[in-house]
């Protein structure tokens, strides 16, 4: 099948929607979307094996293009409407809010209750999220890059291990940054040999892509996404507030141009950061 191509109208701007069957050894499905042929964000689902038939298969593709479409459309109407005008399609009403937690937007900003499992895992993500973002990459092709990425590693390692939340890092990523710090002692012992530096860099790339992981933690999963969808209807506001600037520092670790964001925030416009909410949102859908 050649999948299924959508243009809308939303924001003033015109997104195109492309949903295809992606083959190969793990057969998936991946939604395209652009903002007037700039690439905005992606999402991929792997084809449940019970999905044999070519029917089967189009209606899942479909289904899947169905559900990004209707959650970009979404997305954009609580903006747009957030902002006092028209919604971008017309939309069931919804249930009334409970005055004593909804915003004057009509989203509630997500609460942190203080010693909470939530606020520690936030902590967390925002301490070990960073080495996962910056060294889950393949190896460095020369020996002054493998000099400079080992010396970037042992300094977040070191700043790991002196944060405040150290004690709640699982005891197996402890022992693994210990270990990790016992082949860079090794590689300098060496004098810097690329060796030796090669055989280290497995270790550190398998641990970073672990630290990513833990945005997949179910409390923050749903956190993410009330936070998002708050940050969406703040956006609408017309400018980048300082409250949603603190908001959006809770995803701190979990993607690095938010990270970038968060760190230079005068350096991104509102539809540089309406990008990035819009494909984060994206990946936080069930």
């Amino acid at each position: 099948m050649s999948g299924v191509i959508d243009k809308i109208a939303l924001l003033g701007r015109e997104f195109t929607i492309q949903t295809e069957l992606i083959p190969g050894e793990e057969v998936r499905i991946r939604t395209l979307v652009y903002d007037g042929g700039r690439l905005v964000t992606s999402r991929e689902i792997p084809l449940d094996p019970s999905l044999t038939t070519d029917d089967q298969i189009e209606a899942k593709v479909r289904s899947q293009h169905k559900l990004i479409t209707d959650t970009l459309v979404k997305r954009a109407t609580e903006l747009q409407a957030s902002k006092g005008g028209e919604a971008a399609r017309p939309a069931a009403a919804p249930p009334a809010p409970k005055p004593d937690r909804v915003a004057p937007t009509g989203t509630p900003r997500p609460e942190i209750e203080p010693g909470s499992h939530l606020e520690i895992a936030i902590a967390l993500r925002k301490t070990i999220g960073p080495f996962g973002l910056a060294f889950a990459h393949p190896a460095p092709t020369t020996a002054s890059g493998y000099d400079t990425a080992l010396e970037e590693v042992e300094v977040a390692i070191d700043a790991i291990m002196k944060s405040s939340v150290y004690d709640h890092v699982r005891l197996d990523e402890q022992l693994t940054m210990i270990a990790i710090r016992g082949q860079l002692a090794t590689w300098r012992l060496a004098e810097k040999d690329i060796a030796t530096a090669t055989e280290i860099w497995p270790s550190i790339e398998g641990f970073a892509y672990h630290q990513q992981k833990i945005s997949d933690r179910r409390d923050l999963v749903t956190f993410d996404h009330k936070t998002l969808t708050w940050s969406m209807s703040q956006l609408g506001k017309g400018t980048i507030t300082e409250e949603l600037r603190d908001g959006l520092s809770h995803l701190a670790g979990r993607d690095a141009e938010l990270d970038a964001f968060l760190a230079n925030p005068e350096d991104m416009d509102q539809m540089g950061l309406l990008e990035i909410l819009l494909r984060l949102i994206d990946q936080t859908l069930a």
